[in-house]
């Protein structure tokens, strides 16, 4: 199960904690939308297109169309399209770390991986999934991983998986 409140810290940083108190249903929306995810019903492109829909459209709703939403600083910052993918990729994870490491799930992130581009997917390989693979593959996540995204994405959790 995905707790709201783990759903709300990933979303915080994008969404500020004025949208998340005038939307406080919404991390935890979007946790249920995650837990209900199976494997043979859905698959994790339809989970997160779900969870980047829902985000859009609470956004939407909540500015009357401006996308424009105060953060903690201060600042005001106008959400992109791109925005929204990339917070749902990153409330994938959620789901990701939380399926029993087995190989069947392991082949399920790997594909989604190559597919998506899904750093929640390379994540979730780096680092729960290492001792299923050699260190070769490993070391190959790495470089994706740091050579393929932002490093304000990874670096909080890149190191973590030495």
């Amino acid at each position: 199960m995905i707790l709201p409140e783990r759903a709300e810290e990933v979303l915080r940083p994008f969404l500020g904690t004025a949208f998340l108190r005038r939307n406080a249903d919404l991390p935890e929306q979007a946790a249920a939308a995650l837990t209900s995810f199976r494997p043979a019903r859905q698959t994790l492109r339809q989970a997160a297109d779900q969870v980047d829909n829902l985000l859009f459209m609470r956004v939407r709703e909540d500015t009357g169309g401006r996308m424009a939403l105060t953060m903690d600083n201060g600042a005001l910052i106008r959400l992109r399209m791109s925005d929204f993918s990339v917070m749902a990729d990153e409330l994938l994870y959620l789901l990701l770390e939380n399926l029993p490491k087995t190989g069947q799930n392991q082949a399920l992130i790997r594909e989604y991986s190559m597919r998506s581009g899904s750093l929640s997917a390379l994540r979730a390989l780096y680092l729960l999934y290492r001792d299923m693979q050699e260190p070769e593959e490993t070391e190959t996540l790495r470089r994706v991983i740091t050579s393929c995204h932002e490093p304000w994405r990874f670096r909080s959790w890149m190191d973590a998986g030495e």
